[in-house]
């Protein structure tokens, strides 16, 4: 039979668990990177990228007012999830246009 005093002990331990577990995700860090390509014509659900060294990533965000053949730079992470069925995903950060399509 648990005492007041330790339910009290045990009701601590789980909250500092818990405190340590959330604690723990902040160090799981999102590798960002910056790349730089195309933007192709070859997405159906998401906006597709090639990048310089031929690599095609779809882009799950902020990229839809980018058009085939427009020249852009990327600055993102890999999605770990994404309804995006083209490429593997990157969440953009930020994308700048370097030059439109011809």
């Amino acid at each position: 039979m648990m005492t007041g005093l330790m339910a009290g002990f045990s009701k601590k331990v789980a909250i500092v668990a818990v405190a340590a577990a959330v604690s723990a995700c902040s160090f799981i860090q999102k590798d960002n990177f910056t790349i730089a390509g195309e933007i192709t014509d070859q997405g159906q659900e998401c906006v597709t990228f090639r990048a310089e060294d031929g690599t095609m990533y779809a882009l799950a965000n902020k990229a839809s007012r980018f058009r085939p053949g427009d020249k852009v730079r990327v600055t993102g992470h890999a999605a770990l999830m994404t309804t995006c069925t083209e490429a593997s995903t990157l969440i953009v950060d930020k994308i700048v246009l370097l030059a439109p399509a011809n």
